[in-house]
């Protein structure tokens, strides 16, 4: 697939541009063929670097904004695109700015993509299971609350395409923690526990249940359901990389979201 393929959401309004990226129309090589937007595995910079000006060019805007993603729960608030592609260590970006656009690179991670139309505000998040037990959505709403008023119910939200339960089995140590946020387990959030105990998780599905718990309507959710673990030709996977023996070198895609001006 040599030519860019965007996926976009039906729930996020009007006065955005924003996309979920796909693997197809970019420049590097390798495991990280061919849009590769991160370059913390080892890609080649410059490969990097046109892959992301092909993005920036394709959705309109002046600049794609990162952040150093760490699993954690911190939310970064940009007033303005920074001197290089960060904005600093954190795993969530918010701003009420137009012209650049905020980031999330994942590789089986969930992606999620708020937006807030009555304040003007968005943000842009990585929650993969670690940073999802630190409930890192509703921290970022309570973030875009508290410096631009957005109101969880004015807010609408869309969940990219993450790696499924079927293919994404964790240890009873993941479960445990999850059931500390959710209680008992069930489906379609869990699958069946094996005999260490482990059981496929549906990541995705616990950040659905947390904007809804943060007070996001039901009707301004949307996802996208696509699994980045089996669909080999349209996504980045981190679990992929490992079962083909190449764990740690992989590329990855993007949930990005930008203010018109």
């Amino acid at each position: 697939m040599n030519r860019l393929e965007f996926l976009f959401a039906d729930s996020l309004g009007e006065g955005i541009v924003h996309a979920f990226t796909t693997r197809g129309g970019g420049v590097s090589e390798g495991p990280f063929d061919s849009l590769n937007l991160s370059w913390s595995r080892g890609d080649d910079k410059d490969h990097v670097s046109e892959n992301r000006a092909r993005v920036a060019r394709a959705l309109g805007v002046t600049r794609l904004v990162f952040a150093n993603q760490v699993h954690g729960d911190t939310v970064l608030k940009a007033d303005g695109p920074p001197e290089g592609w960060s904005a600093g260590e954190g795993d969530a970006l918010i701003t009420s700015q137009s012209g650049f656009a905020l980031c999330t690179q994942v590789a089986d991670c969930v992606p999620v993509l708020l937006h807030d139309p009555v304040n003007h505000a968005i943000g842009a998040i990585h929650s993969g299971w670690r940073s999802t037990v630190k409930n890192i959505t509703a921290r970022t709403i309570e973030a875009m609350g508290e410096a631009y008023g957005s109101r969880a119910e004015d807010l609408r939200a869309a969940i990219g395409p993450a790696i499924s339960k079927e293919n994404y089995r964790v240890g009873p140590e993941v479960l445990e923690a999850f059931e500390g946020l959710f209680g008992t387990l069930d489906e379609p959030l869990v699958g069946p526990k094996d005999a260490e105990g482990g059981a496929g998780l549906d990541v995705a599905e616990g950040v659905h249940r947390q904007l809804l718990s943060a007070g996001v309507a039901q009707d301004r959710i949307s996802r996208i359901r696509a699994c980045t673990f089996a669909d080999e030709d349209r996504f980045f996977s981190s679990r992929r990389a490992a079962r083909d023996g190449h764990a740690g070198q992989f590329g990855g895609q993007c949930g990005i979201i930008a203010l018109k001006r």
